[in-house]
């Protein structure tokens, strides 16, 4: 339905359209996931959302970020990328088969030192399927003074 309207006349659909699509298709993933629409932001895909974070992300030598070890490649990629480009470390956090999730954040914020300056980790992790609980790890991490980010993109299917 979309594409035929837009190859219809693509400088309205593009040029008037598109923007008022966009701001219901916000507001509609806003009610669905318990978000403000303003705090909502289309990508690509969940890799190029972790990039853009860890590429703008002001971290300094010596700085840590801290993720689990059920990360996807390309994200970890990513926080790779972002460390070594500003001599910060990417610490792994061992999360052990089978998963014991009372005791994830706990495992996952012992690892958090005076350097570390955020959490990322995956609400469903795409290897293993293993949902985390990730709104208690975003509040235990906001209590240490903690940025968190999380890979949602498993999250709502």
């Amino acid at each position: 339905r979309w594409q035929d309207e837009m190859e219809r006349n693509p400088v309205a659909f593009l040029g008037r359209r598109s923007a008022a699509l966009l701001r219901e298709a916000r507001e509609a993933l806003a009610g669905f996931v318990g978000a403000r629409a303003d705090d909502l932001v289309f990508v690509p895909n969940a890799t190029t959302a972790v990039d853009i974070v860890a590429r703008s992300l002001p971290l300094q030598p010596g700085d840590e970020v801290l993720a689990t070890d059920h990360e996807y490649g390309a994200c970890d990629a990513a926080w790779q990328r972002a460390c070594a480009a500003r001599g910060a470390t990417l610490r792994r956090v061992m999360v052990p088969l089978p998963f014991d999730r009372t005791r994830f954040v706990e495992r996952v914020l012992a690892q958090a030192g005076p350097r570390t300056r955020l959490v990322f980790a995956s609400h469903v992790a795409s290897t293993t399927a293993l949902v985390f609980p990730v709104a208690e790890l975003c509040a235990a991490a906001r209590e240490h003074g903690l940025l968190t980010l999380v890979d949602g993109a498993h999250a709502p299917g």
